[in-house]
C-alpha cells in the first residue's frame, strides 16, 4: 500500500531546485504507452540460439584442450632425448617397448613388479 502510494506521488520542483509542489496522480496514461511492445518468440528464440552458441564452444573447448593435452603428452614439449619408438604387449601384466635414449636403442621390459632392461647378448638361442 505505501509502495502504490510513493509511486503516485509527484514532486514538482521550481527555478532554484527547492520542491515546490508535492501531490498524488491518480493515473499516468503516458507510462503505459512507454512500455515497448516486444515479440518475446524473437526473444525467447535469440535466448536459445545463445544458449546452442555457448554450449557449442563449450565442447569445441573441451575437444580442442583433450587433444593438445594428448598430442603433448605423447610427444613431449620439444625436441625428446628419450623416445617410444614401440610397444607391444606380451601377456596382460608385461609390456616390451623398444626406446630410443640419444641415438641409442634400447628394449625394456616391464611387468606388474619391475622393469627390466633386455640385453640382445641376455637372450639365448636355442642351437637344433
Amino acid at each position: 500500500m505505501l509502495y502504490t502510494l510513493l509511486t503516485k506521488l509527484v514532486f514538482v520542483p521550481n527555478e532554484e531546485g527547492e520542491i515546490a509542489a508535492a501531490g498524488l496522480v491518480e493515473a499516468l496514461p503516458l507510462a503505459a504507452a512507454e512500455v515497448p511492445v516486444t515479440d518475446f518468440g524473437a526473444t525467447i528464440g535469440k535466448i536459445l540460439f545463445t544458449f546452442a552458441a555457448l554450449i557449442a564452444l563449450l565442447f569445441a573447448t573441451f575437444w580442442f584442450l583433450r587433444r593438445l593435452i594428448q598430442n603433448r603428452l605423447q610427444k613431449g614439449g620439444g625436441d625428446a632425448a628419450i623416445q617410444v619408438l614401440e610397444k607391444r604387449m606380451i601377456s596382460p601384466k608385461t609390456m616390451l617397448y623398444l626406446v630410443e635414449i640419444e641415438g641409442k636403442k634400447i628394449v625394456f621390459a616391464e611387468s606388474h613388479l619391475e622393469i627390466r632392461r633386455l640385453d640382445a647378448t641376455s637372450s639365448q638361442n636355442p642351437t637344433p
